[in-house]
C-alpha cells in the first residue's frame, strides 16, 4: 500500500516541496493565435519517428535516494516529445526510477507519473528539485509495489541544457498527454528491462494529463501498452476560471497560471487584461498573494473559450480510467467534474468514479487507488460507474 502522503493532491504555492524551483527566464510569447482542435495534430514522419528519442541522459542525481527503497536507481533524461497544438517537436526533461532488483519476466511495468502544478516557466520543473517538488514520496511508494515510474516535466518546464528554450502550455491536454506516453518510451530506450506495459496516474493537473494519456494513447501510444490511466482531483474542464472576479481563493492561486500559460502559446490572450501590473513572470512557479483584475467582458470571453477548448474528454478512450474527486474541492469544483464524466460516459468510456465528500482539492484515496492499478497490471476487467 502506497503511504498516505503519496497520493496528496498540491497545487501552485501548496506544493510545499517545491521551494527550490525558480524560475529565471521570462515566459516568451508566441506570434500567432492557435487554432485549437480535438483532432491529433500532423505530425511529420521524422517527428513522429523521434517521439521518445533520448538527447541525454544521466543516473548522477541530487534526488533524495533516502526516500526511495535501498537500492532503487534514478536517471535524469531529456527526451523529444510533440506539440498537442501544431504538432512540431519539443523537448522536455524528466526523470524515471526503478525498484531494487531484478526485473520480473517480461520486465518491470511501469507507472508515468503526471505531477501537479509546479509552474508554467523553465525552472519549474520537479525533477530539478532533490524531493520532485513533494513528490518523491510518491515515487518510493510506487518503487515498493514492484512498478518502475515514468517522471515527465512537461514541456517547458525543466532544464533542457542547450536545447531552445520551450514554452509551457498549461493545462493543454494533447501537449501533456504526449509529454506522458512519450516519458516511457524514453525511459525504456535508456533502461531496456522496463515493460511495455504501463498506467498513467496525475493528480490535479496532472489528473487531466492522465486522463489525457488515455484518450490519445491509442493513437499516439502505439508500441506500447496502455492499460489504463488514474486520476486524481483532474483539472478536467475548467472554463469556468475564465471570469476573474468569480473565483475562490484557491482558484485565484493558479489564475497567473492559467493566464500566463495561455499567453504563452496565444497572442490574443494578454496578461494585463486579467492581471496586475508589474505581474513578475519571471517566478511564475508559485505566484501566491497575486490578486486578479477585473476584466472586460471580452476578455473574460476569449478566456473561457481558450479554456473550453482544453477541456476534457476530447474523444472516446480504448482504456478503463478510475477518477477520484473531493466533494469539497474548492479549486476544481466537483459539480464540473461530474459534468465532464458525464459527458465521457456518453462517449462510451470505461469510467470507476469515486466521490469523497469530505474531502478537498488535496485528496488521499488511499488503497482504492493502488488495487485499481494491481488490477490493470493484472489484467482483471475493470468496473464501471456508466
Amino acid at each position: 500500500m502506497l503511504p498516505a502522503i503519496l497520493l496528496t493532491v498540491l497545487v501552485a504555492a501548496g506544493c510545499s516541496g517545491s521551494a527550490a524551483l525558480s524560475a529565471d527566464v521570462p515566459i516568451e510569447r508566441a506570434q500567432q493565435p492557435i487554432a485549437y482542435t480535438r483532432e491529433m495534430p500532423a505530425i511529420a514522419p521524422p517527428d513522429w519517428a523521434a517521439r521518445g528519442q533520448v538527447i541525454t541522459s544521466t543516473d548522477q542525481t541530487s534526488f533524495d535516494m533516502s526516500k526511495l527503497p535501498q537500492g532503487s536507481s534514478a536517471t535524469k533524461m531529456v527526451y523529444r516529445s510533440t506539440s498537442g497544438i501544431t504538432g512540431a517537436p519539443t523537448v522536455v526533461s524528466g526523470a524515471f526510477f526503478v525498484p531494487p532488483g531484478d526485473a520480473p519476466a517480461g520486465g518491470w511495468p511501469v507507472v508515468s507519473y503526471a505531477h501537479f502544478t509546479s509552474g508554467v516557466s523553465t525552472g519549474c520543473g520537479p525533477t530539478g528539485d532533490k524531493e520532485l517538488a513533494g513528490s518523491i514520496s510518491f515515487v518510493g511508494g510506487i518503487l515498493d509495489q514492484g512498478y518502475a515510474v515514468a517522471y515527465t516535466d512537461y514541456v517547458g518546464l525543466g532544464e533542457i541544457g542547450a536545447e531552445p528554450k520551450q514554452v509551457h502550455p498549461y493545462l493543454e491536454p494533447k501537449s501533456a498527454a504526449f509529454n506522458v506516453i512519450d516519458a516511457v518510451r524514453a525511459a525504456r530506450a535508456v533502461d531496456p528491462d522496463l515493460s511495455d506495459r504501463w498506467v498513467a496516474v496525475g493528480n490535479s493537473q496532472g489528473g487531466q494529463a492522465a486522463f489525457a494519456a488515455a484518450e490519445y494513447g491509442k493513437e499516439y501510444g502505439d508500441g506500447l501498452q496502455l492499460l489504463g490511466a488514474a486520476a486524481v482531483a483532474p483539472a478536467l474542464d475548467v472554463s469556468h476560471l475564465g471570469n476573474p472576479t468569480q473565483l475562490t481563493d484557491q482558484q485565484k492561486t493558479v489564475f497567473p497560471l492559467i493566464v500566463m500559460g495561455l499567453a504563452a502559446v496565444d497572442p490574443e490572450v494578454v496578461p494585463s487584461d486579467y492581471l496586475p501590473a508589474g505581474f513578475d513572470e519571471t517566478t511564475a512557479c508559485t505566484p501566491g498573494g497575486v490578486e486578479p483584475k477585473e476584466a472586460s467582458p471580452e476578455a473574460v470571453a476569449r478566456l473561457t473559450d481558450r479554456l473550453a477548448s482544453y477541456a476534457l474528454p476530447q474523444q472516446p478512450t480504448a482504456v478503463p480510467i478510475a477518477v477520484y474527486y473531493g466533494g469539497n474541492d474548492q479549486l476544481v469544483l466537483p459539480e464540473w467534474t461530474e459534468e465532464a464524466l458525464l459527458r465521457a460516459c456518453e462517449l462510451g468510456d470505461t469510467i470507476e468514479a469515486t466521490r469523497v465528500d469530505d474531502a478537498g482539492h488535496e485528496l488521499n484515496p488511499g488503497a482504492p487507488l493502488n488495487d485499481w492499478v494491481a488490477a490493470r497490471f493484472a489484467g482483471e476487467p475493470a468496473p464501471s460507474d456508466c
